[in-house]
């Protein structure tokens, strides 16, 4: 079979404000940092790369815990810096989808639903929402299992990408960061077209496989963890990846941005693990 290849840019964990002054990410990253900024160039990156992306997916986080203001602000900046090229939002636990309705639908003129689908080539896109219970530990809600179900029990022509905040298997990042109801979903696009799942949330980079599903978390373009035995350290080893899909199934790439490495942040691994 003749198959189209597809290829596109993943970011997530945007935490996406208009003035970080007093917040908890102007804590974590330091007054020096800025993700409004860091966002900026890596669209610049991708938008002005030779080979564009057939579509930019951010993947939840969009605002940290923000206002309508704030949606309407990450709204404006996606239209000014993404030109000719679709993109797909999905929630995280720190987003609020009242503003988010309200502020994007400002700038979009229409209201997002929080789940929903997108045929493109001939792959079908499936953003779920885990932010559903509002809590860090995410969940996707019976609604979305079901419509899950009864979606990808007819196959697309190319096959389908599962996009949601939580990761179905964190591992050992920061425990109890995965989605709650992991198996249900594992379950559902167990022996379907699925391809390839798409989560953000942990701010690390990890790619493992389940039933010959590629699984891939990209990390923050807000800033980056690393996890040690005693110690969490927050840096701006940000960056997006870059995915592949086509007759030789997916493919992952993570990209660096910036290329600089600075440590903003240390703390007890126990002490964050208390606080999350």
């Amino acid at each position: 079979m003749n198959m189209d290849k597809l290829r596109f840019a993943h970011l997530s964990d945007t935490h996406i404000l208009r003035e970080y002054k007093g917040s908890l990410i102007e804590t974590l990253t330091g007054v020096d940092n800025n993700p409004t900024e860091t966002l900026k160039g890596i669209l610049q990156a991708i938008t002005q790369d030779e080979k564009a992306p057939d579509f930019i997916l951010i993947s939840g986080d969009l605002v940290h815990e923000g206002t309508v203001e704030d949606y309407a602000f990450l709204a404006k900046l996606l239209e000014d810096h993404i030109i000719d090229i679709p993109y797909y939002l999905a929630l995280g636990n720190h987003d609020v989808t009242e503003a988010y309705w309200e502020g994007v639908g400002k700038v979009k003129g229409e209201k997002r639903d929080l789940f929903y689908e997108a045929i493109i080539q001939g792959y079908r896109l499936i953003v779920l929402d885990s932010s559903y219970d509002h809590s860090g530990k995410g969940v996707v809600s019976e609604e979305q299992l079901q419509w899950l179900k009864e979606t990808l029990a007819q196959p697309a022509p190319n096959g389908s990408i599962v996009v949601v905040h939580h990761p179905l298997e964190a591992g050992h990042v920061v425990d109890g960061h995965s989605l709650s109801n992991s198996a249900e979903v594992l379950a559902i696009i167990k022996n379907t077209d699925v391809k390839l799942v798409l989560s953000g949330h942990t701010h690390q980079n990890k790619v493992t496989t389940y039933e010959n599903i590629l699984l891939s978390t990209a990390g923050g373009t807000s800033f980056s963890m690393e996890i040690g035995q005693e110690l969490a350290s927050f840096n701006n080893r940000t960056g997006y990846s870059i995915c592949t899909l086509g007759e030789n199934g997916a493919s992952v790439e993570h990209v660096r941005y910036p290329d600089k490495f600075d440590t903003f942040l240390s703390v007890e691994l126990k002490q964050m693990l208390q606080h999350s």
